[in-house]
């Protein structure tokens, strides 16, 4: 081509050349490595210095995905080319009909880019299988949650929680899958925070609750919402933060109340009010609890909270502001409905046989006897099934135990308690 000759369809060649490479992220040294042909004619073709030979096109195009454009184009400049060299109009015929067919290739143009970016999107995103085999798992570790191990359950969520990362982090961007990826990570995050505080960690689990917290502002989820605000207050609690615990659960029942939720924040609020000695905000909070308890259908985040863990809760928390004898009957009927099958899960249950034996211990007469006896039963739960929650609360109770060495089940109390590895909670900051 003579220096300087006007050739249309090659600039048209050349400025597609360039937006597909820079499309695909790559450069002429790769394209050399990719089509076998010499960096230096690749980087003509792509400035447009000279028309690249049908082979190089044709590499150039598989290489770029582009369907046939950049042979047609090379084609066409060709063309072009020798019509110009014999003189002649390389049918284009007046200006206005160049400029519509420059305006033609460019929107040709932008389809190809818009082409690849469409299947870079789709094949980027995860399909419906995954997305389901993804919610499965989480249905499916939320009915584990209760009734399993959490060491054994941990690794489980984890493998969940990478897979719903991975494909977040690697995401389209297109608002569906992006949505249930991002409500399924927020549950993996929220499940892997209650797991990490039950085994112990409270610092991996306040990454995860913040982690998990983020997920659902980006969502409209008001389950997942009270999940996070649930163990929020639960780490604030059992970092005897009690104040701070109070306020995070009065405002999760604010921000987030739905039926499902509901009464658990209220039982957390009330536990809090009463470790403060707030008597009269203590049967407050414990009475909205027992007024929104129901029975709905398990769901991924909160544990189910119906009569017989309601119950159980308000018998424990009265213990707290020194009801003692008023909340035994009530702990003795919620633990008889977790005994008799009418309600599950091992850490509800073990609350429970403690709600009874804080309920002996905070009178003016305790009966340290089956006190004792009932926290015994709980250290054999917590040695194949251990959760912190469970074991502060035994800590608790036992300091009634401690001015009386010689009754025998206090004396086996110790024995288990002390030979059994206990769980440390640590609450260093995140």
């Amino acid at each position: 081509m003579q220096a300087g000759q006007r050739n249309d369809a090659l600039a048209n060649l050349a400025d597609l050349l360039r937006t597909l490479r820079d499309q695909h992220r790559t450069n002429n040294s790769r394209l050399e490595a990719r089509t076998g042909f010499k960096r230096q004619q690749i980087s003509r073709a792509v400035n447009g210095q000279e028309i690249p030979s049908a082979d190089l096109a044709d590499a150039l195009d598989t290489a770029l995905a582009a369907g046939g454009a950049i042979r047609r184009l090379r084609d066409e400049a060709v063309r072009e080319k020798r019509a110009r060299d014999l003189g002649l109009d390389p049918s284009r015929q007046e200006e206005p009909v160049d400029a519509n067919r420059r305006q033609a290739f460019e929107l040709a143009a932008a389809s190809l880019v818009a082409a690849q970016m469409y299947r870079e999107w789709t094949s980027s995103a995860p399909d419906v299988l995954t997305l389901d085999e993804i919610d499965d798992a989480i249905n499916a570790h939320t009915v584990a949650f209760t009734v399993e191990p959490h060491q054994r359950l941990a690794p489980k969520v984890w493998k969940t929680w990478k897979s719903a990362h991975h494909h977040l982090m690697n995401g389209s961007g297109r608002a569906r899958p992006q949505t249930r990826l991002t409500v399924a990570a927020g549950y993996a995050s929220y499940m892997l925070s209650r797991l990490s505080f039950n085994l112990g960690d409270t610092l991996a689990s306040r990454r995860f609750i913040r982690l998990a917290e983020d997920h659902a502002s980006q969502t409209d989820d008001v389950v997942l919402t009270a999940s996070v605000g649930e163990m929020v207050t639960t780490l604030a609690f059992y970092g005897r933060r009690y104040q701070e615990a109070a306020v995070s659960a009065r405002k999760t029942a604010v921000v987030a109340d739905n039926p499902y939720t509901r009464a658990r924040i209220a039982s957390y609020e009330a536990r809090a009010l009463g470790a403060l000695g707030d008597a009269e905000g203590t049967r407050a909070a414990l009475n909205r609890m027992r007024t929104s308890v129901t029975d709905l259908p398990l769901q991924p985040g909160i544990s189910p909270f119906g009569p017989a863990a309601a119950e159980m809760m308000y018998a424990g928390v009265l213990t707290r502001i020194g009801g003692g004898v008023e909340a035994e009957p009530i702990a003795r009927a919620a633990l008889a409905a977790y005994e008799g099958g009418q309600a599950g899960g091992f850490e509800d249950y073990g609350h429970a046989l403690l709600a009874v034996a804080a309920s002996l211990t905070a009178r003016e007469q305790p009966e340290i006897d089956e006190a004792a006896t009932m926290a015994g039963k709980v250290v054999d739960m917590l040695d194949t099934r251990p959760t912190a929650s469970v074991s502060d609360r035994v800590a608790e109770i036992a300091i009634a135990f401690t001015g009386h060495p010689t009754v025998e089940p206090v004396r086996d109390f110790w024995d288990r308690w002390q030979a059994r590895p206990r769980l440390e909670l640590t609450t260093g900051q995140a």
